[in-house]
């Protein structure tokens, strides 16, 4: 089935991240989003740029990455259906990490500045936003202590035994 131009209330339904959001909602957030597409080895996003935006992973991989002495070490790799971007929520609004696509993507896009907007008029739906942006935000910390972990054990000879992490049961 082909995605639409712009998601509608229903194909957002369908996200884990939007699951149990009121109709209204998710009609306000098809309101303030479109769908686009990027090639592989893509840079999305910049650690420390304007963020404007958080995206709906559709299809692809899509690597987070955070630059350390220069060199971009990978955090974690998310895939179809994960949520990208949680910088646009908070001020400054300058994005986190870095974000590059390891392959063909394709991305809902929501308007962060719009969305903070509609979030002071509609206190419900900030509300909303803000606990499932939170499950994300947790996500990326736990995903980056983990690789830190890995970094330090295989810098310090140390066999690695760190137990994967438990996806979780929340949207993400």
């Amino acid at each position: 089935m082909k995605e639409p131009l712009r998601p509608t209330a229903a194909n957002l339904a369908h996200q884990p991240f939007f699951r149990g959001m009121t109709w209204n909602h998710l009609e306000t957030l098809a309101s303030v989003s479109g769908r686009t597409a990027y090639e592989g080895d893509t840079l999305l996003f910049r650690e420390g740029e304007p963020a404007d935006y958080f995206f709906c992973l559709l299809s692809g991989k899509v690597a987070i990455e955070s630059v350390s002495e220069g060199k971009s070490l990978q955090l974690q790799v998310l895939e179809a259906e994960d949520v990208l971007g949680w910088s646009w929520l908070f001020s400054p609004h300058r994005w986190h990490f870095s974000a590059r696509a390891l392959e063909p993507v394709t991305l809902f896009f929501f308007d962060g500045k719009q969305l903070r907007e509609r979030c002071e008029e509609d206190p419900a739906l900030g509300f909303s936003l803000m606990k499932r942006v939170t499950v994300v935000v947790l996500d990326r910390l736990q995903a980056t202590r983990h690789r830190l972990a890995v970094m330090q054990q295989a810098a310090a000879g140390i066999p690695i035994r760190i137990a994967p992490l438990a996806p979780s049961d929340e949207a993400h």
